[in-house]
């Protein structure tokens, strides 16, 4: 049966993509010159992971006192996006974990390199083992407070007897608590195509998590109670895991 391909979108396949990658790196460095220290292609390209629709994702790293905006658009089928990050900002992410830590971790440490000025990749490879050596008990603390919140929000919509903003609030508690597990393992994902598969392989992870998650994120058939009793059971079993590792997210007092 003949494929129809509606809209700006096309199959693009691994070879061709990277082939734009260093004609975009090429139109990079002619525009920008010397303000450039490295261009670099990233996400499920990088790793040769890209399907037939994955986006085309670059990162070029310019000097600190050049600002250029993101570019997104499609080019020739493709879905492009280039994130020109000044030097010591990116640096500084790639050497401190914070709440995002498993999506982002990937783009430093996996890349297609393009261009790099005077051996600049080094600098990168520095702060990533400086990474890899860091206390994530911050970024663990960060990130169970947003599953904590995503858990507010399941409640509240239980009270509001909303079932659609239920749903999608359960959701995002699943999304919020991967997050956690991901950081409780200091794993990170690969690609966001494999963000629960990853997950399920971690070997830190709470007591049911895979039907607690599938009945949380709406994967199985499941009604409004079922949905939050997974819903709770999913936040407190993963408290169980961050309380024993000595972390804890209320206080007795005000800070300021």
């Amino acid at each position: 049966m003949h494929e129809m391909e509606n809209g700006p979108l096309r199959k693009i396949s691994h070879e061709h993509r990277v082939e734009i990658g260093r004609r975009i790196s090429a139109q990079i460095l002619e525009t920008f010159r010397d303000r450039v220290l490295s261009v670099f292609i990233t996400g499920s390209t990088a790793k040769a992971l890209d399907r037939p629709y994955s986006d085309l994702e670059m990162t070029a790293i310019v000097k600190d006192n050049v600002e250029i905006p993101t570019k997104c658009y499609v080019y020739e089928g493709l879905l492009i996006q280039i994130d020109y990050r000044q030097e010591s900002e990116f640096l500084k992410a790639a050497r401190e974990p914070g709440r995002d830590w498993p999506l982002g971790a990937d783009e430093p440490r996996n890349r297609t390199l393009l261009f790099e000025h005077d051996n600049w990749t080094r600098k990168l490879v520095e702060a990533v083992k400086e990474n890899d050596a860091t206390d994530f008990t911050e970024a663990l603390r960060f990130a169970t407070l947003g599953m904590t919140e995503s858990l507010a929000a399941v409640r509240n919509a239980d009270f509001k007897d909303d079932l659609v903003d239920l749903r999608t609030r359960a959701f995002y508690l699943a999304w919020d608590t991967a997050r956690v597990v991901y950081l409780l393992n200091q794993r990170y994902v690969l690609t966001t195509s494999w963000y629960w598969k990853q997950l399920f392989e971690c070997p830190i992870q709470p007591h049911d998590l895979r039907p607690l998650i599938e009945a949380t994120a709406g994967f199985a058939p499941s009604n409004r109670e079922r949905i939050v009793d997974a819903a709770e059971r999913l936040w407190s079993e993963t408290m169980l895991l961050v309380r024993a590792r000595g972390i804890s997210i209320e206080s007795s007092e005000i800070i300021v």
